[in-house]
């Protein structure tokens, strides 16, 4: 199954790790697969001592270690660096994880071992426990993001825990249960808010203007996830906003522009398409919802990997079902992967302008691959997606035509990559968003009067 990621997760998908049942066998069966998944999948080469080293890195990282433990893993790792061959390199690190004692702390130091061969990759490959693909336990409803370096909430779900307890967005989580967040890896982080529904935890909180650090106590309990897919009307002006891609996406973006349609009880003038806080999801659905709004045989997007499955073009299939209505894409810092690929496809294309922040450029694929004995799996980047134009999406991200500055309110003016408003409709939205009072979405509200302009008369040109 191919993901496209960003650092942004909600509190659904994180898991506390469980015991890994290690024999000899399993050990040995657990790194040689891993490595060869690394090694057969990964978007770049690997190179198998520096993989292995990792690997050590993560059994020494564990803590608490004694004097022989420590000296035996100095001795591994200049051993690592000679090695010649696979399975003598892989044998090393094998040897190291059998020197703990059978049970859990074998059992823990194959998962710091797995660990820190993720580790040593990329921030976005990582070690998925079985926990995680099993239905979630209970948890306190957050939706967090890594924001300058801290956790930070960006909205409590409604109705959940986190909002009951007065948790806000904004808030940073400093400490949880007594645990500092600083470094704290998101997964992590979102491994230790769930739990057995009924029981609470202490969340430290830095608030913005609060003149001391706040505690809450949130109760765990079943969170619903908000769906995927909102829409509504503002006169003749479709508003969907996705905030994944998910497996209903595609129908529920074909139910949502006919439902709009009927209640706007005339032509639709256009699509404002919000797709802020969108971090991705199925590549799939990425690649569907671009085929609903290009022309078919348009490239949506490139990928280059190491196997033809991840080095290959996405194409629209479908053709444009909107009849060519004019379409402004609003994304922001959050915006990221799969809805990165359809707006810089929109964009580059001419088929839409681009109105917001600049987005997250979390422009990789992630592709979920098992491991032995119901063991979990590893979530390792398998491909970069490059835009129509052949440009990097990963770390450079989508430009928007139209920058908002969420300080001062104005829309300066930028290339972009594809059509841009003229300068007099740029003045006409800045002034009209500059008196709005705060709390008002200024976004949506310049991405829905570039779409009214786009049906006024054109102005006679000066002699």
């Amino acid at each position: 199954m191919k993901f496209l990621t960003s650092l942004i997760v909600s509190i659904a998908m994180g898991s506390i790790p469980p015991a890994l049942a290690a024999s000899d066998n399993r050990v040995e069966a657990t790194i040689v697969t891993a490595a060869t998944q690394v090694s057969d999948n990964y978007v770049d080469v690997v190179e198998m001592p520096t993989l292995f080293t990792h690997g050590l890195n993560g059994l020494a990282d564990m803590g608490k270690l004694n004097v022989s433990q420590k000296r035996a893993l100095d001795a591994a790792m200049r051993a690592e660096a000679k090695a010649i061959g696979f399975k003598p390199q892989a044998d090393i690190l094998i040897s190291e994880i059998m020197r703990f004692r059978a049970g859990s702390e074998r059992d823990a130091a194959l998962t710091a071992a797995l660990g820190g061969m993720m580790a040593g990759l990329d921030k976005s490959s990582r070690l998925i426990l079985p926990s995680e693909l099993k239905p979630p336990p209970a948890s306190v409803g957050l939706e967090l993001t890594v924001k300058d370096g801290a956790l930070t909430v960006v909205r409590p779900l409604p109705g959940g825990p986190g909002e009951k307890a007065g948790i806000r967005a904004g808030d940073v989580l400093t400490a949880i249960d007594g645990r500092r967040t600083a470094g704290l890896p998101l997964a992590e982080a979102v491994g230790l808010l769930r739990g057995a529904s009924g029981t609470d935890l202490a969340l430290g909180i830095a608030r913005p203007g609060a003149s001391a650090p706040l505690t809450f106590r949130p109760v765990r309990g079943p969170v619903q996830a908000p769906p995927s897919l909102s829409w509504e009307t503002q006169g003749r002006v479709a508003v969907v906003r996705i905030g994944a891609f998910s497996s209903t996406t595609q129908a529920g973006l074909r139910d949502a522009l006919g439902a709009a349609a009927a209640r706007a009880e005339a032509p639709l003038e256009g699509i404002v398409l919000d797709l802020r806080g969108n971090a991705g999801g199925l590549l799939d659905v990425a690649e569907q919802i671009g085929s609903m709004l290009l022309p078919a045989g348009t490239e949506i997007a490139k990928l280059s990997g190491r196997t033809p499955n991840n080095a290959r073009r996405l194409v629209s299939g479908q053709g444009d079902v909107t009849s060519g209505q004019p379409i402004v894409v609003i994304v922001d810092a959050r915006t990221a992967a799969g809805a990165e690929i359809v707006a810089a496809a929109l964009q580059e294309h001419g088929r839409a302008l681009v109105v917001g922040q600049k987005t997250a450029g979390a422009g990789t694929i992630q592709t979920l691959l098992p491991l032995p004995g119901g063991q979990g799996g590893l979530l390792l980047t398998t491909a970069r997606i490059y835009s129509p134009k052949g440009t990097a999406l990963d770390g450079a991200g989508v430009t928007p035509d139209l920058v908002l500055d969420p300080q001062i309110g104005l829309l300066p003016s930028r290339s972009g990559t594809g059509a841009k408003p003229d300068d007099e409709t740029t003045k006409q939205i800045a002034a009209a968003i500059s008196v709005t009072p705060d709390g008002t979405d200024r976004a949506k509200l310049a991405a829905i009067k570039l779409i009214e302009n786009a049906h006024k008369p054109a102005r006679p040109q000066k002699p």
